[in-house]
């Protein structure tokens, strides 16, 4: 998809609240007339340096720079997907690994459910979530980002907590790869590395 196709993705799927002297600010499309919680790409093209900002109650903390307007923009879209819209997570999953009492229990629901299919227990595997024992009966949650580094989501949980994320995360990552292949997002893997660790931690 080109720049002019993302930008009109940007326009259909959310509020965009200014696009001028080298602003794209944007909101969720459903927001009140003054959101919580805008994202902001300044764009200064004379010398390629392209900012991403979450905006939050008026104060600004910077996400990313890129150098590349293409990269900026499509950042901004997928980092704006990512923190400006509402996921349906299954309550009755959720609910069913907060009662599980055992790992072996754990790790049957998520075998049952073919929806959720990011993930993996104990192994360091490309493009899934992972569930990592710790020390003391507990467990870390991470992926790994680029040249197989290790990017951690959430450390020392209990089991059922560690599940619960893991699951979220694993959602969250299966949505990435939709939204990806759906909008036929070309890219190379190092910057589509990039883009799944904004979605994914944004």
């Amino acid at each position: 998809m080109d720049l002019k196709g993302i930008l009109e993705l940007i326009e259909n799927e959310f509020k965009v609240i200014k696009k001028e002297d080298g602003i794209i600010c944007v909101a969720p499309v459903n927001g009140e007339s003054y959101p919580e919680t805008t994202i902001k790409l300044t764009l200064d093209e004379g010398r390629n340096q392209y900012e991403l900002f979450e905006v939050i109650r008026g104060r600004e903390y910077q996400v990313d720079t890129f150098t590349d307007k293409y990269n900026s923009v499509l950042a901004l879209y997928i980092f704006s997907k990512s923190k400006l819209e509402v996921r349906n997570y299954d309550t009755n999953f959720q609910n069913d690994i907060e009662s599980a009492k055992t790992l072996n229990d754990i790790q049957n629901i998520f075998k049952d459910n073919h929806e959720v299919q990011h993930y993996t227990f104990f192994e360091l595997k490309p493009n899934k979530i992972i569930l990592e024992k710790s020390t003391n009966d507990r467990y870390n949650i991470l992926f790994l980002g680029k040249n197989g580094s290790k990017v951690y989501i959430d450390k020392a949980r209990n089991l059922s907590s560690a599940a619960g994320v893991l699951y979220n995360f694993s959602f969250k990552l299966s949505q990435f790869y939709d939204l990806i292949n759906r909008d036929e997002i070309k890219t190379d893997s190092d910057f589509t590395e990039t883009l799944k660790e904004l979605y994914l931690l944004g």
